[in-house]
C-alpha cells in the first residue's frame, strides 16, 4: 500500500529542532512527509494563510514572540488546519489555554518521538478530516437554509404530528400566513370546503405507504380567499425508517390553472357569442352518435343560415351584424333542450345538435319554435332589425351515421329551404 503524501508546515526558529523533526517524520510508517520549516516571521505565516497545507506544527516559542498569540492569529485568518503546537512543557494550564485558543494537540518537545509524532500525526490528520466533514456539512445548511429562504415556492415543515415547525417568506407571500400566524398549528387551518374527508385520508394513506403525495389542492389563505396550487408533501424518515417530519412545497397556480381554461375554452368556442364552435359541436355529435346507435335511438341535426345577413353587415356595419349573431344565440339557446346544443360554425351559419329524439315531429315543431322566435325583430341601439332563417334537418339513422355526413345532409336541406323561399324549414331528402 502507497504511503499517504502529507504537506507540513514546521514554524519554529530552532534550526535542531526543524531538523529532529524531519528526521523523525521520515521514521513515521504510512506517510511520505513533505516538510516546510519556517522561521514564525510575518511573511511566513502569509505562506501558510495563502497555501493548502495538512498539518502545522506551530513553536509556542518563537524568539521573543508568543507562539499562542500566532496560532490566534492563523484562526483569525481563517485557517482551518490541524495545528500542533510545540511545548518545551506540557503543564495543564498551558494545554487548556492553546486548545482554547485553538490548537488541535499539542506535543511536548521532551516527549518528541517517532512513535509519539506518528499519534500525534494521526490524532491532528482525523480531527482535521472530521473538521472538513463538519465544515463541508455546515456549508451545506447554510446552503439550504439560503435557498430555503430564497426559492419561490412555499415551504412548510411539519414534525411527525403535523404541527408547523417552520416556513419560509414564499409560503407567507403565497398564503398570507406569517411565522406567527402558523408555528405550532396544524397546517389543516389553511383547508378550503373543496376537499371532503376521504380526500385527506387519501392523502395521508399514500403518504404512509410511499412517503410522498403530490397533486392539486384547494387552500385558503389568511384573508380567507381561496387559491389553486400544486403541493407535494414528502416525509423525512430518520435510520430506523420512522418518519420525523414532513415538508411541503407548494406553489399558487390559480392564474395558470384560468389561463389554460381560457386557451381551453378559446380553442373549443366561438369567440364571439361564446357558443361552442365546428371542433366541440363535431365531438359532441360524434358521441352523441354513438350513444344513439347503443341506445337505438333517433338523432336531429339542424343547420341554420340567416336569410340576407350580409345586407346588414353592408348597410349598418360589421358591429351591428356581431350584436344580431349574439341576439341570434341567445334566442337559439332559448329554444333547446338541456342537452342539447347549439354551435356556431362561422358567418351566420348556426348548427343544433337534437340527441334522444322520440318522434320526427319534435324536429319539426323545434324548428317552427326557432322560426317563430327570429320573427320578433331584434331592437339593436337604434336600429330594429327583421330576422329570419332558412334551416335544414338531418336524421340519424336514416341520413347516416357519421357526424359529417349528418351536418352535410342537414346543409344540403337547409338550402333547399332557402331555394324554396327562405324563412322555412327542410328535411333532408331521406324524408
Amino acid at each position: 500500500m502507497s504511503a499517504v503524501s502529507l504537506k507540513i508546515f514546521a514554524v519554529d526558529d530552532d534550526p535542531v529542532d526543524q531538523e529532529l523533526l524531519r528526521r523523525y517524520l521520515e521514521e513515521v510508517n504510512g506517510y511520505a512527509s513533505e516538510l516546510v520549516c519556517l522561521s514564525g516571521r510575518e511573511a511566513d505565516f502569509e505562506e501558510i494563510v495563502a497555501q493548502p497545507t495538512d498539518v502545522i506544527f506551530l513553536d509556542y516559542l518563537l524568539g521573543k514572540e508568543n507562539g499562542l498569540d500566532k496560532l490566534r492569529t492563523l484562526r483569525a485568518h481563517g485557517v482551518k488546519t490541524p495545528i500542533v503546537m510545540l511545548t518545551g512543557q506540557g503543564d495543564e494550564g498551558l494545554v487548556v489555554e492553546l486548545m482554547r485558543a485553538g490548537a488541535t494537540d499539542y506535543l511536548a518537545k521532551a516527549r518528541l518521538s517517532p512513535d509519539t509524532l506518528e499519534r500525534v500525526l494521526r490524532n491532528a490528520l482525523k480531527v482535521g478530516e472530521l473538521e472538513k466533514q463538519a465544515a463541508i456539512a455546515e456549508e451545506k445548511l447554510r446552503l439550504a437554509a439560503k435557498v430555503f429562504e430564497n426559492v419561490l415556492e412555499g415551504v412548510l415543515v411539519t414534525d411527525a404530528n403535523a404541527c408547523v415547525v417552520s416556513i419560509n417568506p414564499a409560503f407567507t407571500n403565497i398564503t398570507g400566513y406569517a411565522a406567527e400566524d402558523i408555528v405550532g398549528k396544524n397546517p389543516s387551518l389553511m383547508r378550503s370546503k373543496f376537499h371532503d374527508a376521504d380526500f385527506f385520508r387519501e392523502m395521508w394513506h399514500q403518504l404512509s405507504e410511499s412517503g410522498q403525495w403530490r397533486g392539486e389542492i384547494w387552500n385558503k389563505r389568511k384573508n380567507g380567499d381561496v387559491f389553486l396550487a400544486w403541493q407535494t408533501i414528502s416525509a423525512v424518515r430518520n435510520d430506523d425508517g420512522k418518519a420525523t417530519h414532513y415538508v411541503s412545497v407548494l406553489f399558487d397556480i390559480t392564474e395558470r390553472k384560468r389561463h389554460e381554461e381560457l386557451v381551453r375554452y378559446q380553442a373549443y368556442h366561438d369567440i364571439l357569442t361564446g357558443l361552442p364552435n365546428r371542433q366541440l359541436f363535431h365531438d359532441r355529435l360524434t358521441q352523441a352518435l354513438l350513444n344513439a346507435r347503443r341506445e337505438g335511438e333517433m338523432l336531429g341535426v339542424m343547420f341554420l343560415d340567416l336569410d340576407r345577413f350580409k345586407q346588414v353587415n353592408d348597410t349598418l356595419g360589421h358591429e351591428v351584424g356581431d350584436k344580431l349573431l349574439c341576439e341570434v344565440a341567445k334566442r337559439l339557446k332559448a329554444c333547446i333542450r338541456k342537452g342539447d346544443t347549439v354551435a356556431r360554425l362561422g358567418g351566420d351559419e348556426f348548427v343544433l345538435l337534437l340527441p334522444r329524439i322520440k318522434q320526427l315531429r319534435n324536429l319539426t315543431a323545434l324548428a317552427e319554435k326557432i322560426l317563430e322566435s327570429l320573427r320578433v325583430p331584434a331592437k339593436l341601439g337604434e336600429h330594429e332589425l327583421k330576422l329570419s332563417t332558412s334551416i335544414g334537418i338531418s336524421v340519424y339513422p336514416s341520413d347516416g351515421d357519421k357526424a359529417d355526413v349528418m351536418i352535410k345532409r342537414a346543409d344540403e336541406a337547409m338550402y333547399q329551404a332557402k331555394q324554396g323561399g327562405r324563412n322555412n324549414y327542410q328535411m333532408s331528402s331521406c324524408h
